[in-house]
């Protein structure tokens, strides 16, 4: 019997490996640096989701991650029409929209540490006052309601011996806001 001349190879099998058919899970879609695109077949407008984002999200509210799971749940982000294509878009990392939407949601995250930091020091003392109004006019856009961002002025900003003053509370108003308008916000902060 001959002997194999040829010398031995260890073969490793990791996963950033390319994926051999359509993905199982968005993990999957890890493995070629995919983002999912939404395409709304009633309105026409493309939304380019962050992966990681989403698993986030989608792990947070303890719902599924699996690929067909996620194409059925969701929906335009701008007419809320569930009649969409989902795929995903191989090596879009750095895709300009991506990159955008992080930076956003990083300064929507700090913000709201900013803001949850202030609402622990109140009981104490008075916080920062530059923070606090820098975190708020960061998160005015995106909270789109007015009323809770200066009910969080005053609870923890303008105490005078209140003792009714729940500035955790509105941050959690300001955090339920938030997500129900689609943004990802940090679990620590939920």
């Amino acid at each position: 019997m001959p002997v194999d001349s040829r010398p031995s190879v260890r073969v490793s099998f990791c996963h950033t490996t390319l994926m051999v058919g359509p993905p199982k899970t968005l993990q999957d879609l890890r493995r070629i640096e995919a983002a999912v695109r939404v395409t709304c077949r009633a309105c026409g407008r493309v939304h380019l989701l962050d992966r990681e984002e989403l698993i986030a999200q989608r792990m947070n509210e303890r719902r599924s991650c699996e690929w067909p799971i996620v194409r059925a749940d969701l929906s335009c982000r701008a007419c809320h029409e569930p009649n969409v294509r989902v795929d995903g878009v191989p090596f879009a990392e750095n895709a300009v929209e991506l990159r955008q939407r992080r930076s956003t949601m990083l300064m929507i995250n700090l913000s709201l540490v900013v803001l949850d930091q202030a609402a622990r020091q109140s009981a104490r003392e008075r916080p920062a006052e530059e923070a606090v109004r820098l975190a708020l006019r960061v998160l005015h856009p995106h909270v789109a309601d007015n009323a809770m961002l200066t009910e969080f002025w005053r609870q923890a900003m303008d105490r005078k011996e209140m003792v009714y003053c729940h500035p955790q509370l509105v941050i959690r108003w300001i955090v339920g806001r938030l997500v129900a308008r689609g943004y990802a916000v940090w679990a620590e902060l939920r």
